[in-house]
C-alpha cells in the first residue's frame, strides 16, 4: 500500500480500517505506512481524549522511532515532514494540556523552536533531571516488582 485512500474506524474494534485492510493486517504488513497508521491513530486517541474530558485517555504520548519505517526517498521525507507538522500543530493546539515524547534518532525534519532536544550519549545516558540509580542498583524491575507485590500481602 503505498497511500491510503479511505480510512475508518471499525465499529467493533475501534481500530482503524485504511483501504478496507483491518489494523491487524496493517501492522503485520510493516514499513511507513503502518508506522503512519500507528502514528495517527495514536494522535486520534490523545486529541479525542483532549477534546472530550470524560473520556479517559492519556494526555501522554510517547512515539519511538516515527522515522525508522521510513524510508529516504522524497515521499518519504515528505511524510516525515507532514507527521512532524501534525506533532507541531497539536503542540499549538493543546499547549501545555498534553505531552509528547518523540525518540528519534535525527532532528525533527521542520525548522522552529516547537520542539526541545535531549541527546543521549555513554556520558549522559539520562534525561536530565532524572538521577541516575548508581551502579549498584542491579536489580531487574520484573524482580522489585515482584518482591513489591510479595511485600503488600
Amino acid at each position: 500500500m503505498t497511500s491510503a485512500a479511505s480510512a475508518v474506524i471499525d465499529n467493533d474494534t475501534y481500530l482503524p480500517v485504511v483501504n478496507g485492510q483491518p489494523f491487524e493486517s496493517l501492522q503485520a504488513s510493516g514499513g511507513g505506512i503502518a508506522t503512519s497508521v500507528n502514528v495517527a491513530y495514536s494522535l486520534t486517541l490523545l486529541t479525542f481524549g483532549l477534546d472530550h474530558p470524560d473520556v479517559r485517555v492519556p494526555s501522554l504520548l510517547i512515539i519511538d522511532s516515527p522515522r525508522k519505517a521510513f524510508g529516504a526517498n522524497a515521499s518519504d521525507r515528505q511524510r516525515a515532514v507532514q507527521i512532524y507538522n501534525r506533532f507541531r500543530t497539536l503542540v499549538d493546539a493543546y499547549g501545555d494540556r498534553l505531552q509528547l515524547i518523540i525518540a528519534d534518532n535525527d532532528p525533527p525534519p521542520i525548522p522552529g523552536d516547537t520542539f526541545g532536544r535531549v541527546a543521549f550519549d555513554y556520558d549522559n545516558p539520562m534525561v536530565p533531571g532524572v538521577d541516575h540509580p548508581g551502579p549498584d542498583h542491579v536489580g531487574r524491575a520484573e524482580d522489585e516488582r515482584g518482591e513489591w507485590l510479595r511485600r503488600d500481602r
